[in-house]
């Protein structure tokens, strides 16, 4: 299974009717780190008028959350989350910082302002596939060492660590989660690994 999200973490600047909009987007893999992200930037940020964000987690069961910090209700963290749910990512955080530039922008020009702000930071970011991967352990006999690698190789898996003992090997595996159940039966079908 396969999912888009953000290939890099970005900011970009705007200026609208003398406003300056930061914005910036950081691919998370949970709720608790895009809070902390939030936290940080609010932090970095903590002279500017208003850090609205929205974010989406997850692929099956999605997680999101918006919010205008103080802008009219609707007005900033919504069309923040419409830009990311628009692009089709997930397991991102965007944050839009605003510097008041002394003229208002109505709850229109508000919307455009933060939205338009999302997508071209989303944009600059870039979108990319990725896989749902699992990371599993299996342990194995010496003898067992050419079929494995064999089919290691033959499913793609990468290996994360590898672990030599006196009368068996320990290999730390990543692979896509729709073909582990496959790779599974192989090996316990055809080898002595041990999961």
């Amino acid at each position: 299974m396969k999912y888009k999200t953000i290939t890099k973490s970005i900011s970009v600047k705007e200026v609208v009717k003398k406003s300056i909009f930061i914005g910036t987007v950081k691919s998370v893999g949970s709720q608790a780190a895009a809070k902390n992200f939030i936290k940080e930037m609010k932090e970095h940020f903590s002279d500017a008028n208003h850090n609205a964000y929205a974010y989406r987690i997850g692929v099956l069961n999605e997680e999101f959350l918006y919010s205008d910090d103080g802008e009219p209700s609707k007005t900033a963290g919504f069309p923040i989350y419409n830009a990311i749910r628009s692009a089709g990512i997930t397991n991102v955080v965007v944050i839009i910082t605003r510097y008041f530039g002394g003229i208002k922008l109505g709850i229109h020009g508000l919307i455009q302002a933060y939205g338009g702000t999302a997508k071209f930071t989303i944009e600059k970011a870039g979108i990319s596939e990725q896989a749902i991967t699992k990371t599993f352990s299996i342990t194995f006999p010496y003898n067992d060492l050419h079929f494995i690698n064999y089919t290691v190789n033959k499913f793609e898996c990468s290996i994360v660590e590898r672990q030599f003992e006196a009368t068996y090997v320990k290999l730390l595996l990543k692979i896509d989660e729709d073909r582990f159940k496959e790779f599974r039966e192989i090996l316990i079908a055809s080898s002595h690994a041990i999961f």
